[in-house]
C-alpha cells in the first residue's frame, strides 16, 4: 500500500557541480532538489517514488526549470527511472529527459542504461573549467556566462562498470541531432543589464576557413576510464581519467571524427601547512569534418588565467599546471601557481616554442556548505600581456 512520508524541509540543497568523470555533454543542474528533501511515496521498505527538480540560468535559456519523479529502490536490483519535462522562459522549446538504468549483481558495480532527451547541452571540457553553480551565479549577478551551448536530441545507451570505489568505466553510443542556440539579450541580470551578452558560437562542421554549418546526425562511441582517489582532507591522492570518442561511417552519423584525451592530477601535502598540486592534460583528434565544439579550447577560466577566454582553439592540446598552496589561516590558503598551454591546428603537433605561460598568485577560502571561493591574479609571460583577475566557486 502506498503511504506519504513527509520529511524535515530544511534548504533547498545546492548541487555539487563537480566535474564529470564519464561523458561530454552531461549538465548538472545550478540547484538540485534531492529525492528526500520534500515528500517520499514508499512503495515498501526499501522503494519509493520522489519527486525531483533542477534550475538552470544562462545567456540561452534565461531560467530553465526542470520538474519530474523518480522511482529508486535501495535493496532491490530494480530499475533506477526519472522523467523530467523543462520549461525555458527565454525561448518556446520544449525539453525533457528520460533515464533508465538497470544495476546488476550489486547497487554499485555494473550496469547498463538508456537516456532520451531534447535539451541544452555543452561540452565535458567547458563543464571541467567552471562548475554549474559557479557559472550560473556570474550570469544571474554578473551577465557572465563561460559556456557555449547547443541543443541535443536523441538517445544514448550506456554500460558503467564501477570496478573499485576510485575506478570506473563507462561505455556510450550517442545518436542525436545537434542544432545551434542564440543568446538572448533579454535574460535578466542583476547588473550589467546594459552591456551584451557574449555571442553563443553556431555549431559548425570543418576547420577554420573550410568550416560549414553543422546539419545532420552524429552517432558516435564515447568510452572513459576514470580512476580517482583524491582526499582533499588529507590533500592526498590521483585522478587519472582517459576518454575517447569514435564517430564513423560505421556508426551511421555524418561526420567523421576521432577524439582522444588524457590527463592525470596529484595532490601532494608537503608539510600540515603547504600543500602541491600537478596537472598535466594530452588531447589530440582527427578528421577533416571536425565538430566545433569537440574542439579543445585554452585561455580564461579554469586553465591559462593570464589569458583571454577561449583564446586559443585547435585539434591537439597540451596544459599543465603546478600549484602550491600555504595554509595562512584555518580556512584561508595563499597559491603561487603556474600555467602553461598550447592548442594547435596544424599536422605538426606540440612546439615547444609556441607554449603560452602565465604566473600568478590567489587566495583560496572555504566556503562551509559550497566548498572554496577563489580569486586569482594572473599575468602571461610576454611582454605586453595585461594582468587578469579570475574568481571561482570550487565544489568538491
Amino acid at each position: 500500500m502506498i503511504s506519504p512520508r513527509t520529511t524535515t524541509l530544511a534548504v533547498l540543497v545546492i548541487a555539487l557541480a563537480s566535474t564529470p568523470l564519464l561523458a561530454d555533454e552531461t549538465p548538472e543542474p545550478f540547484l538540485s532538489v534531492k529525492a528526500s528533501d520534500f515528500t517520499e511515496l514508499r512503495l515498501d521498505v526499501d522503494s519509493y517514488i520522489a519527486p525531483v527538480g533542477k534550475l538552470y540560468y544562462t545567456r540561452t535559456d534565461g531560467l530553465l526549470l526542470y520538474l519530474g519523479a523518480e522511482y529508486r529502490s535501495e535493496e532491490h536490483l530494480h530499475p533506477r527511472l526519472r522523467a523530467m519535462a523543462g520549461w525555458p522562459s527565454a525561448r518556446d522549446d520544449g525539453y525533457f529527459q528520460i533515464d533508465v538504468e538497470q544495476p546488476f549483481h550489486t547497487q554499485d558495480s555494473f550496469s547498463i542504461g538508456v537516456s532520451f532527451y531534447a535539451k541544452t547541452a555543452w561540452s565535458r571540457q567547458d563543464d571541467e573549467e567552471i562548475g554549474t553553480l559557479d557559472n550560473n551565479l556570474r550570469v544571474f549577478f554578473g551577465r557572465e556566462d563561460f559556456r557555449d551551448y547547443f541543443r541535443r536530441e536523441g538517445a544514448t545507451t550506456f554500460a558503467r562498470h564501477r570496478a573499485t570505489p576510485e575506478l570506473t568505466f563507462r561505455l556510450e553510443f550517442r545518436n542525436d541531432r545537434l542544432r545551434s542556440l542564440s543568446k538572448h539579450e533579454s535574460v535578466w541580470t542583476a547588473f550589467g543589464r546594459d552591456e551584451d551578452w557574449r555571442d553563443n558560437p553556431e555549431l559548425t562542421v570543418g576547420i577554420l576557413d573550410a568550416a560549414q554549418p553543422f546539419a545532420g546526425k552524429m552517432k558516435s562511441w564515447v568510452g572513459s576510464v576514470v580512476y580517482d582517489s583524491r582526499d582533499y582532507l588529507e590533500y592526498d591522492g590521483w585522478l587519472t581519467r582517459l576518454f575517447g570518442e569514435f564517430s564513423g561511417s560505421s556508426t551511421g552519423g555524418d561526420y567523421n571524427f576521432r577524439k582522444y584525451e588524457f590527463d592525470i592530477t596529484r595532490l601532494l601535502r608537503i608539510t600540515p601547512t603547504q600543500t602541491l598540486s600537478l596537472m598535466a592534460r594530452w588531447g589530440i583528434a582527427s578528421g577533416t569534418d571536425f565538430p566545433s565544439h569537440k574542439l579543445f579550447y585554452l585561455g580564461g577560466e579554469g586553465n591559462l588565467r593570464g589569458y583571454e577566454y577561449k583564446e586559443q582553439s585547435g585539434k591537439g592540446l597540451f596544459f599543465g599546471r603546478a600549484e602550491y598552496g600555504v595554509q595562512i589561516r584555518e580556512k584561508l590558503e595563499f597559491v603561487y601557481f603556474l600555467d602553461a598551454g598550447q592548442a594547435w591546428y596544424g599536422t605538426t603537433g606540440f612546439d615547444s616554442d609556441e607554449v603560452k605561460y602565465d604566473v600568478g598568485i590567489g587566495f583560496r577560502m572555504d566556503a562551509p556548505g559550497l566548498g572554496d571561493i577563489r580569486i586569482d591574479v594572473a599575468r602571461g609571460l610576454e611582454e605586453d600581456a595585461d594582468v587578469r583577475v579570475d574568481y571561482r566557486l570550487l565544489i568538491r
